[in-house]
């Protein structure tokens, strides 16, 4: 149950607030008003889309491939949500919803994977030290046995 219920609520926020910023800004420019109780409208369309998300995990290296039927399938819910629930115009909810749709899932899947899965243990440095060489070859020339180069004696003075 927590398994379905936290990706929802994490698509549901990423949507809303997704879905909010694109409404606001493409109302006011496209029909220079913004429509009555948009809170509420984003919240339900959000809610709906983020129980598909939600159902289908849909990610960028499959949405394109080997799950494009539920690609479509995406698209058209998109569109009338964009259409009935936020009241874009059809040609409008066409282009902004479907270009949202294209963008929006793929980014929210790779939040919820990297919020959801745990992290991965990284080595510890200890095991990280240098190691003598096993073989004498691949020791330099002129290198002892301890891996250090020998000491040079002083030349003695000229008499």
């Amino acid at each position: 149950m927590l398994a379905f219920v936290w990706p929802l609520l994490i698509y549901w926020l990423v949507l809303f607030v997704v879905c909010y910023t694109v409404t606001e800004v493409a109302q006011d420019q496209l029909y220079d008003e913004v429509t009555p109780r948009v809170g509420l409208k984003v919240g339900l369309a959000s809610f709906i889309l983020a129980l598909l998300l939600a159902k289908l995990h849909p990610s960028f290296d499959t949405m394109f491939t080997t799950n494009i039927a539920w690609t479509v399938l995406q698209g058209i819910v998109w569109f009338g949500v964009f259409t009935l629930i936020l009241q874009f115009h059809p040609w409008h909810a066409l282009a902004i919803g479907l270009l949202t749709m294209l963008i929006v899932p793929g980014v929210a899947t790779l939040g919820v994977d990297s919020i959801l899965k745990p992290t991965p243990r990284v080595a510890s440095t200890s095991s990280l030290e240098p190691r003598k060489p096993v073989r004498q070859s691949l020791v330099g020339p002129g290198a002892t046995k301890g891996g250090a180069a020998p000491e040079k004696k002083a030349a003695a003075p000229a008499k």
